[in-house]
């Protein structure tokens, strides 16, 4: 609002000619009438309508926010037009005395009242103000001021008339409100539609997905200008993907599930229903400094940037009755970003990542029985030899080298026999293990079939991958269990392209050497058989 008025203008406004109240009136319900369907024009219209056919020198609409914590100026006319009254906190001014009261406040000047609020300034000329609370149905949406220039420039005749106006347009802005309100949710449920079609519809990894989601998340929730998205890993939870923060510095950060439900605040009944939770930045840097995460509280201060933050927006993600994920939803710029619409998105956005999340996790547990091996858990051979004709393509373009592997477990049958297959599978079992562990997480495990093993080495050569097969071997050859100490193991070890340019070439090479080895009483052979 400016801190004065023009002084001229002022005095060369020439005095207010009385119209017909009748005419005013029909021009009042007409801009009304067609209100209904143009409701976003609606305030506008009416202040100039009342400026101009009224005779008024000045008029503003200002409308409740859904949150009540603020009026905010949605029109202005005439000299109203001036100083617009932008948003006006909660109990600041004569347009919230209006609103508390319920019935209508008539200053005689302004300039001279130590309880109208000016943002920035004060008002050094004389100006009347009237302050109409327009109420709906059941509670106030907002409130009309009619502004005069001089001392008790608004004569009683037009106080009476505006009052009696002051109600039906209170009801055609609450009207408007909903009317607009439907359209938006209306809308946001196409897109909201349309967003879960696409992500349940996506062919993408889960962590591929939950980027996605934050991504969605940061466009579709007003307010919204970060994310970040922590999921659960077994009794933990680690931060998945993030929109305006640092991913890859959180990797390392770890919370329990009660951490979470400390950082969330409101009652388990409101975290199981996914009831959004809303936290001031102050109070969100007191919940942090309580909630210390139990691995990478470094990287949480380094990469958290808690000291800008200015409102959080906490959305539960739950899944058959447990927190599986929690989604932040944060502003760095506005305290007042989230408002009623942005907690009616996130929840409705928040119950549709649940359904996408699950689906995904079905999705890739049938992936991971398709192509795992259930009794050792490493891949199986079908897997394998999908894998082996990528790696060979990408190989042969020049991209590295490529080795391949292939393992007997020697003596199966006789403790299969001898002790049942139960300890067969103790057999199995410590052989997947084993090797696992000696290779690195980029090399891929099989079991080949029956008692035999598969490995593939991208971008390593013979030798090399001769040294972590026998690093496998020496172990498993010290193991002791119901079978005995020691578990025996031929191998044999193929590389591209000295053995061979196709999958084929590589396993029949492999398994000649495998067999040799055998024969020879050796446990590798990785040498021209």
């Amino acid at each position: 609002m400016r801190s004065g008025m023009d002084r001229s203008a002022l005095r060369d406004r020439k005095p207010r000619v009385p119209r017909d109240r009748s005419r005013l009136l029909l021009e009042v319900v007409r801009v009304l009438h067609e209100g209904i369907v143009e409701a976003s024009s609606l305030p506008q219209r009416l202040a100039d309508t009342l400026c101009r056919e009224g005779g008024f020198a000045g008029v503003a609409l200002l409308l409740l926010e859904p949150s009540g914590k603020a009026l905010v100026g949605v029109a202005h006319s005439g000299i109203s037009a001036q100083y617009p009254a932008g948003r006006v906190p909660r109990g600041r001014g004569l347009s919230w005395e209006a609103v508390h009261k319920r019935r209508p406040v008539y200053v005689t000047n302004l300039a001279e009242d130590p309880r109208v609020y000016v943002p920035g300034g004060e008002l050094k000329d004389p100006l009347t103000g009237l302050f109409l609370p327009l109420l709906g149905r059941a509670d106030p949406v907002g409130v009309l001021v009619v502004h005069a220039p001089g001392v008790n420039g608004i004569p009683p005749e037009d106080r009476s008339f505006l009052e009696r106006v002051a109600s039906p347009v209170a009801l055609a802005l609450e009207n408007a409100l909903l009317y607009e309100r439907l359209e938006r949710a209306v809308g946001l449920r196409d897109e909201l539609l349309e967003v879960t079609r696409a992500l349940a519809a996506a062919e993408l990894d889960v962590a591929a997905l939950c980027q996605r989601v934050v991504r969605e998340a940061v466009r579709l929730v007003p307010g919204a200008e970060r994310a970040s998205l922590s999921v659960r890993e077994g009794e933990e939870f680690v931060f998945v993907a993030a929109v305006g923060y640092d991913l890859e510095g959180l990797r390392g950060v770890r919370f329990t599930e009660q951490d979470r439900l400390r950082w969330y605040g409101l009652d388990e009944a409101s975290l199981l229903a996914g009831r959004p939770r809303w936290l001031s930045g102050e109070e969100a840097r007191r919940r942090a400094e309580a909630t210390r995460p139990v691995q990478g509280s470094e990287a949480m201060d380094r990469h958290g940037d808690m000291d800008t933050l200015q409102v959080t927006l906490g959305v539960p993600i739950v899944l058959d009755g447990r927190l599986e994920a929690f989604l932040n939803l944060d502003s760095h710029s506005d305290p007042e970003a989230f408002g009623e619409e942005s907690v009616e998105v996130a929840t409705i956005f928040g119950h549709q990542v649940a359904a996408i999340l699950k689906g995904a996790r079905l999705r890739a547990l049938l992936a991971h029985q398709a192509t795992t091996d259930a009794l050792t858990g490493v891949y199986n051979r079908r897997y394998m030899e999908q894998r082996l004709r990528e790696e060979l393509a990408r190989a042969g373009r020049g991209a590295g080298a490529l080795s391949f592997a292939l393992l007997d477990v020697v003596g199966l049958k006789r403790v299969n026999d001898t002790l049942g297959h139960a300890a067969g599978d103790l057999v199995l079992q410590e052989v997947a293990g084993q090797l696992r562990e000696a290779v690195r997480a980029s090399d891929v495990v099989c079991r080949y079939g029956g008692d035999e093993f598969a490995v593939l080495f991208p971008d390593t050569g013979r030798a090399e991958a001769a040294q972590a097969v026998r690093r496998a071997l020496r172990a498993l050859a010290a193991r002791e269990g119901v079978w005995g100490k020691g578990i025996p193991v031929s191998a044999g070890v193929a590389a591209f392209p000295h053995d061979g340019r196709s999958a084929e070439a590589l396993a029949s090479v492999a398994d000649r050497r495998m067999y040799k080895a055998r024969q020879l009483g050796v446990d590798l052979c990785a040498e021209e058989a």
